[in-house]
C-alpha cells in the first residue's frame, strides 16, 4: 500500500513539474511575441537604402593626447569607401524613449536594434525599448560608458535569446566563424554620424572576467587589447591601432556552472557623416 502511495505521489510530482515547465515555456513564448511585435513597430523608423553611402570622415575629433582618438581611415569595407545606408528617424526614436542613444547594425549576424543607456545596468535587462517589462530586455550601453564612443572600451549588452533575437545570433560565431571573417564590420548610427568598427577578436569568458573592467588609461587599454588578441578564437586578420578605441558586444553563453559571456571586440575604423 505504501509503495502504491509513494508511486502516486511521485507521478503527481512529475506531472506538476511538467505542467510548470510547460507553463513557463508558454509564458516565455508570449514574452517573445510581445517583444517581437514591439521591435517590428520600431523598425518602421529605420530603413536600409539599396545604395551605400560614401564614407566622409568627420575630422573634428579630439586628438589622442587629449584623451580621445583620431578617426582617419580609408573607410569601412561594406563597399570600397562606403558604409550601409540606414535611414534612421532618430528624433522619433528619442521621443519614444529619451534613453535612446543610437542604432546598432551588424550585417553578418542580422543584428539591427535601437540602443539605449540607462542610469544603471539592470533596468534594460528586463525592459524593452518602450519600457515594457519583458524577459527580452533591450540592447544597452554600459551606464559608465560615454554615448559618443569616446570611452576606451564601450560595452554594449544584450540577451542571448533562444529565438535568435537581440544578441541571440552571436552564438553562431562559435560554429560559423566564416560569418564574421567574411564581413567583420559593426556599425553604430547616431544623429552626429556613423561609427564603423572592425572585429579583431571574439571569445568566451567568465562572468566576472577582467574583460569587463573599465579602462582608464592608454596603458591599460593597450594591455586590454593585447589580452583580447591573445584569447581570440579565430585570427581575424584585423590591423589593430591602439590609438583607436573599441566597442565590445557581450551576451550570456551557456547555463549553470558552465555559464559564461560571449564577447566580441571591434576596433574603431572611422567616424563618418
Amino acid at each position: 500500500m505504501k509503495k502504491r502511495t509513494k508511486k502516486r505521489i511521485g507521478m503527481a510530482i512529475s506531472a506538476a513539474v511538467v505542467a510548470i515547465a510547460a507553463y513557463n515555456v508558454y509564458n516565455i513564448r508570449v514574452e517573445y511575441a510581445k517583444a517581437g511585435s514591439e521591435y517590428d513597430n520600431i523598425a518602421d523608423a529605420v530603413r536600409i537604402s539599396d545604395e551605400p553611402v560614401e564614407a566622409v570622415p568627420i575630422d573634428d575629433e579630439p586628438a589622442a593626447d587629449e584623451g580621445g582618438f583620431s578617426f582617419e581611415d580609408d573607410g569601412p569595407k561594406y563597399d570600397i569607401g562606403t558604409y550601409p545606408n540606414l535611414v534612421i528617424d532618430h528624433e522619433t526614436l528619442k521621443k519614444a524613449n529619451p534613453d535612446y542613444v543610437g542604432w546598432l547594425y551588424v550585417p553578418c549576424l542580422e543584428i539591427s536594434y535601437p540602443v539605449v543607456q540607462g542610469t544603471d545596468n539592470e533596468y534594460y535587462l528586463h525592459h524593452t525599448f518602450e519600457n515594457t517589462e519583458n524577459v527580452t530586455g533591450c540592447i544597452f550601453i554600459d551606464s559608465e560608458c560615454e554615448t559618443d564612443m569616446s570611452s576606451y572600451n564601450t560595452f554594449v549588452y544584450g540577451h542571448n535569446m533562444k529565438n535568435g533575437s537581440m544578441f541571440g545570433s552571436l552564438r553562431q560565431l562559435l560554429t560559423k566563424s566564416e560569418l564574421i571573417t567574411g564581413d567583420p564590420y559593426i556599425y553604430y548610427y547616431t544623429e552626429d554620424g556613423v561609427y564603423a568598427f572592425r572585429t579583431y577578436s571574439y571569445h568566451r569568458v567568465p562572468p566576472k572576467s577582467g574583460y569587463f573592467s573599465y579602462v582608464k588609461s592608454h596603458q591599460e587599454y593597450s594591455e586590454y587589447v593585447d589580452m583580447a588578441l591573445s584569447d581570440r578564437l579565430v585570427d581575424m586578420q584585423t590591423p589593430v591601432d591602439k590609438q583607436r578605441n573599441s566597442i565590445i558586444l557581450s551576451t550570456c553563453n551557456g547555463s549553470g556552472e558552465s555559464k559564461q559571456r560571449l564577447v566580441i571586440h571591434a576596433i574603431n575604423t572611422g567616424h563618418y557623416r
